[in-house]
This record gives structure tokens, sequence and C-alpha cells, in this order.
């Protein structure tokens, strides 16, 4: 077995061990699987009520797009902080593993979870409107649908990567789980100052937290939707809904992941475990 594998091996056979991992899918798959079916029954039920592919990759993303990547933030810092309180990361470096090997096994883990929490959204979801009576059209994915997959993908990969940052940077797993929501509120602020002046406007849809709404935002990913979003707002006399070129919220929501994940990288190599 290679180094590599062998590491990947080890952190798998620590991970389920690991009643946090158990519970925090639990939390997170239960009500995903009675939303979804819950769905197909409402539509056996009243007809009316259509639940098809490729029309509902939305509403089918919706709940696991939004919650799913904070589930999956915790869940990575109840796995990676424990690790230096419990003294496990300093041993593991101890018995001969370097510390980017040991970092490199937690980026393993981070990709692995977050496929797991993407597969078990859309396996899920997917399966569940193909099951339901309604007429699930001959492309079950169109171009729109794949972009809306990619953003929940990005998106996981932000959330993941910035706890990541977390848990080696403040090794706690309390500190870190309230730093991940209070980020999240002091950027709302943040928002609340920039949006006061109108030079500063432009900079709102390029912070960390924004980018990872407009990556789940079904209306950045059709354009019927935004056009409707839009047309509504303009009776009611507001502004159209704009949103950043799609490349340019690609590049930045790839540069924050290489970003948080540099800084807890850097974290860890500085600092004595």
């Amino acid at each position: 077995m290679t180094g590599m594998a062998a590491i990947f091996r080890n952190e798998v056979l620590k991970a389920r061990k690991r009643r946090a991992l158990w519970v925090v899918l639990a939390i997170f798959l239960i009500p995903l699987v009675g939303d979804s079916f819950d769905q197909v029954r409402r539509e056996f039920a009243e007809p009316e009520w259509p639940f098809f592919l490729p029309d509902d990759w939305a509403s089918i993303l919706g709940y696991p797009s939004n919650i799913g990547p904070f589930f999956l933030g915790v869940l990575l810092i109840l796995l990676f902080a424990p690790e230096f309180q419990w003294r496990t990361a300093r041993q593991n470096i101890i018995d001969g593993m370097s510390k980017d090997r040991f970092y490199a096994g937690k980026l393993m883990v981070l990709g692995l979870l977050a496929a797991a929490f993407f597969t078990f959204s859309v396996a899920i979801g997917g399966g569940a409107a193909l099951l339901s009576p309604g007429d699930n059209g001959p492309d079950l994915l169109r171009s729109t649908d794949l972009s809306l997959l990619r953003g929940f993908a990005f998106a996981l990969l932000l959330v993941g990567s910035g706890s990541v940052m977390l848990a080696a940077t403040v090794r706690a797993s309390g500190p870190a789980m309230g730093l991940l929501f209070g980020c999240m509120l002091m950027e709302q602020f943040a928002g609340l100052i920039l949006s006061r002046f109108d030079s500063l406007k432009g900079l709102l849809d390029y912070l960390p937290f924004r980018t990872f709404q407009i990556l789940i935002d079904s209306r950045f990913h059709y354009p019927e939707r935004l056009a409707e979003t839009n047309a509504q707002r303009a009776q009611a006399g507001a502004p159209p809904l704009e949103f950043p070129d799609a490349g340019v919220v690609t590049a930045l929501a790839l540069s924050y992941v290489a970003a948080f994940l540099a800084i807890g990288y850097l974290a860890m190599r500085k600092r004595d475990l």
C-alpha cells in the first residue's frame, strides 16, 4: 500500500469510529429523505403539484444546498480540531508522519465528505423525483441544471475549506464552530456598512459568504427565474437583481478555497502540535 493510500485508509478508519460522523450525517439525511419522499407522496395525492425532472432540480437541491455545506463544515471541525486537544496529531508526527502528510489526510477527508454530501443529495432527491408519477422529461439534466449542481459542489468546498482552516488555526471544536457562524454574521454587518457607500457597494458580491449565497441561488443559474424576479421587482419599483459573471464567481470561489486551505496549512506548519 502506497504512503498516501495508507494515510487515506487511516483517516477513514478514524472517522468511522467517531460518533460525530454518524450523528451529523443522520441529522442531515433524515430530513432530506423525509422531504424528498414527502414530495412524491404529495404528488400521488395531489397531481396538481408536479414533481419531476429536470424541472425540479432547484427545489430538490434547495434544502441540501442551503444546509448541507454547514453540516459538512461542522463535521470537519468535529473530526479535525479535537486531534490537537487529544494529542493524536502530535502522536502521528512522533510516529513518523510528516505535517504535510497529516494535512493531506485532512484534505482527503474534505474531498471524501464533500463528495458524500453531494452524492447523497443528488441521489436521494433525484431518485425520489424519478419515483414520482410526474412526467419526467427525456433530458434529466440540462445545462442550467449542471450549473446548479456545480454551484452546489463549489459551495460545499467553500464552506468545507473554511472549516478546515478554522480547525487548523483555532484547534478547538466549540470556538471553531462559533467562528464559522460568527464570520457569517460579521460579514452581514460588514455588508450593511459597505452598502452605505456607493463606491463600495460593488465589493459586496465578492465577500466569502455572499459568494456562497450566489453559488446556491437558483436565479444565478436559471435565466428564466432571474427574469421572473426582475419583473416582480420592476412592478414594485425596485432595481433589477444582478449577479457577477459566472466565470468570476467560479474563480472567486476557487480562490477562497485555495486561500483557506493555504492558511490552514501554514498555521499547522508554523505551530507546534
